[in-house]
């Protein structure tokens, strides 16, 4: 079973100030048996309301926008910001800086406000407020960034992400959940242990060692003694599922989609995945992973690639060694950037290397892909709408699809190329720009790959101040400190947040710490002036998937796994 040992994050007595917000009701005590329910929404009818996606932090969007990669312009950047996890709602897009937290028009990237005095990041976006967390939580009011209510820990230190949803706000500190009301930051209710038999052994204590997702009208989160769901409202056990979670390593970022739950683990290149309605196993993903209803994708040290979530109906790898990025799963298609990390190219592979690339979700056939030689691309930072953020070298750059046209896929074929044939007409591109990866991506054997490296973005994931379980720094979504959207790229931040930060910290994705501290105005960042929409924003302080076959037959050791993680 899986090795894990508890997140002690430290913090210990919670103080609440006031303030106003609005968020939606969650479910109450008599719904607890009707539980789950994919049916109940967890948050903003919005693609990226939240630091990794939607509440569920998988980086999944349903029916997200298909993209042209050829038609792919910068439309305008801001110095500083790209290295933080972000949220998009109302065509305002919020996140975090050296300098604080900013709100940027979603249009052109000007300064809507700027918080200077709050030291946070993996902004949640729910009512009139923005939700974030380092040392505290803090609800930020939607309109001016003032602060409308904040928590305290004593002593103070980084927590795992928020989650926002159900008309709460639900944290992980010092091995306590707790369940905090959205309108004022007071406490629902608090769990500081659950009393579980996990296989059989005498009943034990064990403390809460994740973040939280939510999903399916509950809020998910691990323990010492493996997954559990739990109603909102009361913070009733729904369901717990036993995996022995170790003193030697820990996990602090977890996914959840209406099909499964998934979660980071430090040290290991694994991301066990349960069925979100029953709790039990399902299936392993790989390094910096990113799911939705059907399909899993991620990898690391000696590949990259995907499968089912159940059964073995898809089941891919790309034909490429050391290569990183955190997914993110938009309608048909697998959007992420690819870097080899330092690693050396190998000329008995495909080697993606700093270039953003669209891929077929059923066969992983490539569509396009776009070098950052020749267009402003970077690590994801969300996709919302039209437009693909990307964090280019410290930029935060907003891409979109300048001719309006839809690379949109075939509707009756989408599926049809679930042998790996990479046929046109399958959802993908007509353009055989990557041939390599049709079908042959191809010689996988069925495995869904040995991840090679738990890019936990933030996993300990896409956490920001700390991808998926690091350190809380969001400063790159893949590494999703717990959670960050962890690239598996720059330090993971503590939310798991996509920070790619690959601080190796179970996928806390880093905050963002890497944005300019410099207040630039020209971003001047590989786009020609003439680009309709470029404009800059101002005014900011700146501030594995190793398929077992690729492994034997590139020699490659487990011990060169690199852990990232952390969108």
């Amino acid at each position: 079973m899986w090795n894990r040992r508890s997140v002690l994050a430290t913090g210990a007595a919670l103080s609440i100030g006031t303030g106003l917000a609005s968020v939606g009701a969650g479910a109450s005590e008599a719904d607890v048996d009707e539980l789950p329910d994919p049916d109940r929404e967890p948050g903003p009818n919005e693609d990226w309301p939240s630091h990794r996606g939607d509440p569920g932090h998988a980086r999944y969007i349903a029916d997200g926008h298909e993209f042209s990669g050829g038609e792919l312009e910068a439309a305008w950047s801001v110095e500083g910001a790209g290295g933080s996890t972000i949220a998009v709602a109302d065509e305002t897009v919020y996140t975090s800086t050296d300098g604080g937290v900013v709100a940027l028009d979603a249009t052109d990237g000007t300064v809507v406000w700027e918080n200077t005095e709050v030291d946070a990041s993996d902004p949640s976006v729910a009512g009139e407020s923005v939700y974030l967390s380092g040392t505290e939580v803090v609800a930020l009011d939607r309109s001016d960034g003032s602060v409308r209510w904040e928590t305290e820990f004593d002593p103070e230190a980084e927590i795992a992400w928020q989650t926002v949803a159900y008309g709460g706000v639900y944290a992980v500190a010092d091995g306590t959940l707790y369940a905090l009301e959205a309108d004022d930051g007071s406490v629902r209710w608090k769990k500081e242990s659950i009393t579980a038999a996990p296989y059989g052994n005498e009943e034990d204590e064990y403390e809460f060692v994740a973040a939280t997702a939510a999903a399916n009208g509950v809020i998910y989160s691990v323990t010492g003694a493996g997954p559990i769901a739990l109603e909102p409202e009361t913070g009733t056990e729904v369901w717990q599922e036993g995996a022995y979670i170790s003193s030697s390593d820990y996990t602090n970022a977890i996914y959840a989609t209406s099909a499964a739950v998934g979660y980071d683990v430090s040290g290991s290149p694994e991301v066990p995945l349960h069925d979100a309605q029953t709790g039990e196993s399902v299936d392993i993903g790989y390094g910096q992973i990113a799911f939705g209803e059907e399909i899993h994708v991620g990898g690391g040290d000696n590949g990259y690639g995907g499968g089912s979530i159940r059964g073995d109906e898809y089941s891919w790898g790309l034909d490429v060694m050391y290569t990183y990025g955190q997914a993110v799963i938009s309608g048909e298609t697998v959007f992420v950037y690819f870097t080899r990390d330092g690693g050396p190219p190998d000329p008995e592979w495909r080697d993606y290397d700093e270039e953003l690339v669209a891929l077929n979700k059923y066969d992983g056939s490539e569509k396009w892909a776009l070098s950052k030689d020749d267009t402003p691309v970077g690590r994801i930072r969300a996709i919302s709408g039209e437009t693909i953020y990307v964090d280019h070298d410290g930029e935060l750059v907003a891409l979109r699809d300048e001719s309006g046209g839809d690379d949109q896929p075939d509707e009756g074929d989408e599926n049809d190329e679930t042998d790996g044939e990479n046929d046109e007409g399958d959802g993908s591109d007509d353009s055989d720009e990557n041939d390599d990866a049709d079908g042959g991506n191809g010689e996988q054997d069925g495995s869904d790959g040995s991840g090679g490296n738990n890019e936990t973005d933030g996993g300990n994931g896409e956490g920001d101040g700390s991808d998926g379980g690091d350190d809380h720094q969001d400063g790159d979504d893949d590494s999703d400190t717990v959670g960050d959207d962890g690239d598996g790229d720059d330090g993971a931040s503590a939310d798991g947040n996509d920070s790619d930060a690959g601080t190796g910290n179970g996928g806390m994705e880093d905050t963002g710490n890497e944005s300019n501290a410099e207040n630039e105005t020209d971003t001047g960042n590989d786009t020609d002036d003439t680009v309709p929409g470029f404009t800059t924003g101002a005014g900011l302080l700146g501030g594995a998937f190793g398929l077992e076959w690729l492994r034997r037959k590139a020699g490659v050791d487990d011990s060169t796994s690199v852990n990232d993680q952390s969108e």
